[in-house]
């Protein structure tokens, strides 16, 4: 019986000695001394800013005049054409038999014709005959002019400078089961920047006011245009107005689909939520954030912002907080989300 006491108290004293190092293994939660600040809705001078699309000044899809099967595709896209180039061509073998029976009959029409001119002179031809003769020329010349363009059109040429932006052509492909323009050219040596602006401040917004504007694909490259189509059409769904500003591109760096933050050359005052900017922070996939206190439960929650412009210290937040809200301005950079915080 001794034999089976001592076992088993041994076992008990080891249980009850990993229980204490586990609880003092536990850390001791305390709640992180912040400061805050509630969120206001105050006047302040703003710069209209919008987020736009890069387009091309003119974009022309280029098509077969006539079926066929595609023979060669001579460009790729990006490639740059200048007009009257050739870009692709359709296989020639029917076009070239009917110009060449048409020019045989052409040529056979036109020498009965100089023939009888000379008989037709001398008065030993009716008129009739040689009416019908003259008829019979005309009607020729125009097979072969016809046999001719539509050799020509089994071949496709830039009708102006520009770059290729689509292919949607093989060699093997028929002319008539594309859905697609077969090319498309796009001039980009200067393009357009898309923007939607709010009705309620499309008023200010009028042709040839200076633009600025930077591309996150170029780095935050900036760049400036001017204001050249306001559309006095509201889009039905979303109730903006489609503005373009045109910008020069010389050196081909904008590329049509390129997002962009586009600020015009004015500024307005107007009634924003404003938070202090130390306020922020930003998380691993650059979306900026605040901390919410929870007052009732003394915590901090984490809390993604869609910011504005700065004004002064303020920053404006465009949605993701309301008026009134109390968020943590100091003490942030030790708060976790949901954590418990001293204020």
């Amino acid at each position: 019986m001794n034999k089976m006491i001592l076992p088993l108290m041994a076992l008990c004293m080891l249980l009850a000695c990993n229980t204490r190092e586990n609880k003092e293994n536990i850390p001791e939660t305390r709640p992180v001394k912040v400061s805050t600040v509630r969120v206001k809705n105050e006047k302040a001078m703003t710069t209209l800013r919008y987020s736009g699309t890069v387009e091309a000044y003119q974009n022309i899809p280029l098509t077969f005049q006539m079926a066929g099967t595609v023979k060669e595709v001579l460009v790729e896209p990006g490639d740059l054409v200048r007009k009257g180039q050739l870009l692709a061509t359709l296989d020639e073998t029917d076009a070239k038999n009917m110009y060449g029976i048409s020019l045989s009959q052409y040529q056979q029409a036109k020498d009965a014709y100089e023939r009888l001119k000379m008989v037709h002179g001398k008065g030993s031809l009716p008129d009739i005959k040689w009416v019908e003769m003259e008829s019979k020329l005309e009607q020729a010349q125009s097979s072969l002019n016809l046999a001719q363009n539509n050799l020509d059109k089994c071949k496709m040429y830039a009708p102006v400078n520009g770059m290729v932006g689509r292919r949607n052509i093989e060699p093997g492909m028929t002319s008539l089961s594309l859905t697609a323009a077969p090319l498309e050219l796009v001039d980009i040596r200067q393009v357009y920047i898309k923007i939607s602006v709010p009705e309620n401040e499309v008023a200010k917004i009028t042709k040839g006011m200076t633009a600025s504007f930077t591309v996150p694909a170029l780095n935050d490259e900036s760049f400036e245009g001017k204001v050249a189509i306001v559309s006095p059409v509201a889009d039905q769904f979303s109730r903006t107005y489609e503005a373009k500003i045109m910008a020069s591109n010389s050196l081909l760096q904008l590329k049509p689909g390129m997002v962009c933050d586009v600020q015009m050359g004015i500024t307005l005052q107007k009634e924003v939520l404003l938070i202090p900017y130390q306020s922020v922070s930003k998380d691993d996939d650059n979306h900026p954030y605040v901390y919410v206190v929870d007052s009732s439960a003394h915590r901090a929650r984490k809390q993604i912002i869609c910011t504005g412009n700065y004004a002064g210290s303020g920053l404006e937040v465009i949605s993701g907080l309301r008026e009134g809200q109390l968020i943590v301005n100091e003490g942030k950079e030790k708060l976790t989300d949901h954590c418990l915080i001293d204020f």
